[in-house]
């Protein structure tokens, strides 16, 4: 790599995303992997599934599908094992072929090993470790059992009841309720006030004219679309 190169950023969209997807074609690639074979998958969701199969080597860069594409999707199961496998070894360098040893690390030498052979940073960072994880389980690849634990219980904390949490979650929701209620008999009433999804999606915009990072943005924006999914049916307008 040069020394003003920029390093590329692995994967960071949902494994289970990526998969789900690729199934699609199981009867047949397509000539070119575009936004338009992704249905109503968000923006950015359809951005980070196109950089996932770049950066994996399953697509060229004018969205063509590649032959370890086409081994995927029509393989059975011990071929796809054996196509993931021959993906993340190409694609992971730095964990496979450096002498990292992804069977005994630690979920911090794995994130420095990220944050060093990688573009990723910040945030991103944990969401590749997620689905580099995720496909190496897949694929029958060894991971350490220090990085796919949960982490523990802080020592010293009191175990609380399930009836206790189904309250206490009980009165947030009914103070949330509370609260947005307050709110909308203060202003114009407008249909979408009725959503308690949407009132507290847009409740955590940032003040207008303040910082607001892209990457954040995007996120929002994705959340966005899928609460709209589910507070709107399809269909035609009238």
């Amino acid at each position: 790599m040069e020394p003003n190169e920029k390093k590329a950023v692995p994967p960071y969209v949902a494994y289970k995303t990526l998969i789900n997807f690729l199934d699609r074609f199981k009867q047949g690639l397509p000539g070119e992997v575009d936004r338009g074979l992704m249905g109503s998958m968000s923006g950015a969701a359809q951005s980070q599934v196109i950089t996932a199969l770049r950066y994996l080597g399953m697509i060229s860069e004018h969205g063509t599908p590649t032959p370890l594409m086409r081994a995927y999707v029509t393989g059975q199961e011990t071929e796809r094992s054996e196509a993931i496998q021959k993906m993340l070894t190409a694609s992971y360098p730095f964990i496979f072929n450096s002498g990292f040893d992804f069977t005994t690390a630690t979920a911090s030498q794995l994130r420095e090993a990220f944050e060093t052979g990688t573009g990723a940073s910040g945030e991103t960072v944990a969401r590749c470790i997620a689905f580099l994880k995720d496909a190496a389980l897949d694929a029958g690849i060894e991971v350490s059992r220090f990085i796919t634990q949960k982490k523990p219980r802080t020592v010293g904390s009191k175990r609380k009841s399930a009836a206790v949490r189904k309250d206490e979650s009980r009165g947030t929701v009914r103070a949330k309720e509370e609260h947005h209620q307050s709110v909308v008999s203060k202003h114009p009433s407008i249909a979408a006030q009725e959503s308690l999804l949407l009132w507290e999606l847009f409740q955590r915009l940032p003040k207008p004219g303040t910082m607001w990072p892209l990457e954040e943005r995007k996120r929002w924006l994705e959340t966005l679309g899928n609460v709209l999914q589910l507070e709107y049916r399809e269909g035609q307008g009238v």
